[in-house]
């Protein structure tokens, strides 16, 4: 180590002795200041208005699986309302604030509110003042949700009720009409063919070959009588009779066909389709009316009344639920501000490094006036 290394050595070790016994000199001075600062951080640590800090875990109103609001917005209308954000100091005499109202970022439908107050009861007070607010912002949606439901459960009684009297009357008179008027018709209607109308058929055949026989014989007559006849008048009269029982025979071969294809049109089409709409309507519609009856209005009204209990129960307390703290509101017996051991230590520790700054100044501008008078 050369000399230059061993003198700057000396010299530093003589300016930190210097400067030790510079504090120790004034070490009077560095105690005054330090301990005005500290008692003054004191006075005002102790004078100061206490505040006290209120903290709730407020979990939202929900229906069903579903949050009634957004949390985001929800949170930023109640910073708004409550002035969380304006930092602007008023003249008013401070009772309670509200500090902060935030999202929780583990939970979706959980909001944190904390409130300050000159007491725990003031601040309890306004934190309660906010969830109220919530509560009444949700309960108008919940009122509304259970009036859509309510005027639901009314519509659906009225289609109950329509059930059990409109539409039950309705298949009961349409089963009545269909046994009491058309089945009976139809019946009618298959008798009066078979035992009238055919008969009847039957009869004018007999008749008509009857007439026949008749014509034939009479014809049979005629020309008998024209082969003795030799007048030429007579045999004119007999042509004319024999010509017109000819149309006559003709008349009734045609009426006798005629009848035994309206007999046959019966026996093969008419009552077939009569037996087969009787059986249709016996079969099919009336056992459908029946089914409707007995199976149909009942599942209809049974599922309208499962929707009622559904609605019902989404009107529930069970399925419904309004905003509420969750646990205990948190608060203190000692007050949140000021923190006066944190405030007496942070003044001591300025008072002391601002004393020592003041000391070194003096002793600067001490030793700046001694160079000056040795000048």
């Amino acid at each position: 180590m050369n000399r230059t290394q061993i003198d700057y050595i000396e010299e530093d070790e003589i300016d930190l002795k210097e400067l030790f016994h510079t504090l120790l000199r004034r070490k009077k001075l560095i105690f005054i200041i330090t301990t005005l600062i500290t008692i003054s951080a004191g006075i005002y640590a102790f004078t100061k208005t206490p505040i006290y800090e209120v903290k709730s875990n407020i979990k939202l109103g929900y229906i069903g699986d579903k949050i009634i609001g957004d949390p985001i917005s929800l949170v930023k209308t109640l910073n708004v309302i409550y002035n969380v954000e304006d930092t602007v100091d008023t003249k008013e005499e401070f009772i309670a604030k509200v500090s902060t109202i935030s999202n929780n970022k583990k939970i979706s439908n959980f909001i944190t509110v904390i409130t300050e107050g000159i007491s725990n009861v003031k601040a309890l007070e306004l934190n309660k003042k906010v969830l109220m607010s919530i509560q009444e912002k949700y309960a108008k949606k919940i009122e509304q949700y259970k009036k859509n439901n309510i005027a639901v459960i009314n519509e659906l009684k009225s289609q109950i009720k329509e059930l059990n009297t409109l539409e039950k009357k309705n298949i009961e008179r349409k089963i009545e009409i269909l046994k009491k008027q058309t089945l009976p018709l139809l019946d009618a209607k298959i008798v009066f063919l078979k035992n009238s109308k055919l008969k009847a058929i039957k009869e004018k055949i007999r008749f008509n070959y009857q007439n026949l026989k008749k014509y034939e014989k009479e014809i049979k007559k005629l020309y008998t009588n024209s082969q003795k006849t030799k007048n030429s008048a007579t045999l004119v009269i007999i042509s004319i009779q024999m010509v017109n029982y000819q149309n006559l025979i003709l008349n009734s071969q045609n009426n006798v066909e005629d009848l035994k294809l309206q007999a046959e049109t019966i026996k093969k089409e008419t009552l077939p389709t009569l037996k087969e709409k009787k059986k249709n309507l016996v079969h099919d519609t009336l056992r459908k009316l029946k089914y409707d009856l007995e199976v149909t209005l009942k599942n209809n009204k049974l599922r309208l009344e499962e929707k009622i209990l559904n609605l019902q129960y989404e009107n529930s307390d069970q399925n419904i639920k309004n905003s509420k703290v969750v646990g205990k509101y948190i608060m203190h017996n000692y007050a949140s501000k000021p923190k006066k051991k944190l405030i007496i230590v942070v003044a001591f520790i300025t008072g002391l490094i601002l004393s020592i700054f003041l000391v070194f100044f003096l002793e600067f501008l001490s030793s700046t006036r001694e160079e000056e008078t040795k000048q």
